[in-house]
């Protein structure tokens, strides 16, 4: 997103009131999705004054897109952590899973903001996953040249089935009330079996 559509804050008051805008925002976004919310809905459910939104945002597109790359920035963020010091693809997949279950599980607004994006413009849907797909690519390539993946292997079709894995591993664990860790671990486990050992006899 260019920085031309919104403005971060130089003081700790405007840092407020911007946070204040993205997260009324985001709820909104979530909860009526794109079409149906108004700036001037954020503005009021903000409690800030009308010219203020425009202060920091060109746009409710601009909000919104602000919103999204936080979430992919995020959502890359935390499983760069949970893979730091790894060393097999095995454990850096499995790290990453689970780093992405245990956001969602933390944070399941996420799945309605970025899956809202197919319907506020598709380009936009396809470049979300599309930039996850690439960077993953260039991870997987160097597994395949110390033979731990497969050669044979089309990377951006692996890259799409792994991030299926994990998005649909997320809304599972969403799914289930009260869901303990162990049994988060439990899933992820059976899912790295059918990763590693395939479906089939």
């Amino acid at each position: 997103m260019s920085k031309e559509n919104y403005r971060i804050p130089k003081t700790l008051t405007g840092q407020k009131t911007f946070n204040k805008i993205v997260n009324t925002g985001k709820k909104l976004f979530a909860k009526n999705g794109y079409q149906a919310t108004s700036i001037n809905e954020i503005i009021s459910k903000s409690r800030i004054a009308s010219g203020t939104f425009y202060i920091h945002f060109d746009s409710k597109l601009a909000l919104y897109l602000y919103i999204l790359d936080l979430y992919r920035v995020s959502i890359r963020k935390a499983s760069a952590q949970a893979a730091a010091g790894l060393i097999t693809r095995y454990d850096i997949e499995r790290a990453g899973i689970k780093a992405f279950v245990l956001y969602a599980k933390k944070d399941p607004l996420a799945y309605k903001i970025v899956w809202e994006s197919l319907f506020v413009d598709f380009n936009i849907f396809r470049q979300y996953y599309d930039s996850f797909a690439k960077s993953y690519v260039s991870h997987l390539k160097s597994f395949v040249d110390s033979s731990e993946l497969r050669a044979d292997l089309d990377l951006e079709t692996l890259s799409y089935c792994l991030m299926g894995i994990s998005n649909f591993l997320g809304l599972q664990v969403i799914f289930k009330d009260n869901i303990a860790e162990k049994d988060i671990d439990y899933v992820i486990d059976q899912a790295m079996s059918i990763l590693s050992k395939g479906i089939f006899n």
